[in-house]
């Protein structure tokens, strides 16, 4: 049943994703989706998040601008993700200790202005640091193709020896031009209140 749900989940915030034109309101991730009658939530108060309906592992990880996590990307594209608390064994941290052990896959929610969330998924834990608090987290190389795919360019070509580090950082890349432009457009939409600087229409 978890399974289902998370591949509903997918779907679901792609088309939410669609709809908003790439960040979606924090309100409508709280509010979530309707699955078999239940209300399957997509975020929380937890940037861990685990809806009621699923067991250890969670269904999102998020980053909130300004928030008390300094989440970043490696140089090799890798997103470093801080642990909840300074509990290395807290429920939530476990987690995602298990999301890594039986490679689950993840959303994953960047705070790009207050109250609207750029959406990365799937994600996967791929390394676990308890001594400082926190993991790794490796972007699925479909986000980036799929949506250079969806657009009609052709994809990046790597050579054979360094393929792996090569689409990682590619993908890296791709996050952060896509959560720069994404911020921009929307801290520029937010200081003119959606409205024209010249007609304010």
């Amino acid at each position: 049943m978890e399974d289902e749900i998370r591949a509903a989940a997918f779907q679901w915030i792609k088309s939410r994703y669609d709809l908003y034109g790439g960040t979606i309101p924090r309100a409508v991730l709280e509010a979530g989706f309707d699955y078999q009658g239940q209300r399957i939530t997509v975020i929380g108060p937890a940037g861990i998040w685990k809806p009621k309906q699923f067991g250890s592992i969670p269904l999102s990880i998020t980053t909130v601008q300004g928030g008390p996590y300094d989440d970043s990307f490696t140089d090799d594209g890798l997103l470093v993700y801080r642990y909840r608390g300074s509990d290395p064994h807290h429920r939530d941290n476990e987690g995602l200790r298990e999301a890594m052990r039986t490679r689950t896959p993840l959303i994953y929610l960047h705070g790009i202005v207050p109250g609207r969330y750029l959406p990365v998924w799937p994600v996967f834990i791929i390394d676990d640091h308890p001594q400082s608090l926190s993991c790794l987290v490796a972007i699925d190389p479909a986000y980036a193709f799929g949506e250079r795919l969806a657009k009609g360019d052709e994809l990046p070509v790597f050579e054979a020896g360094e393929s792996a580090v090569g689409v990682r950082k590619y993908v890296a890349a791709f996050t952060l031009r896509r959560l720069h432009q994404t911020m921009f457009r929307e801290t520029v939409i937010t200081a003119y209140s959606a409205s024209c600087t010249l007609c304010r229409i």
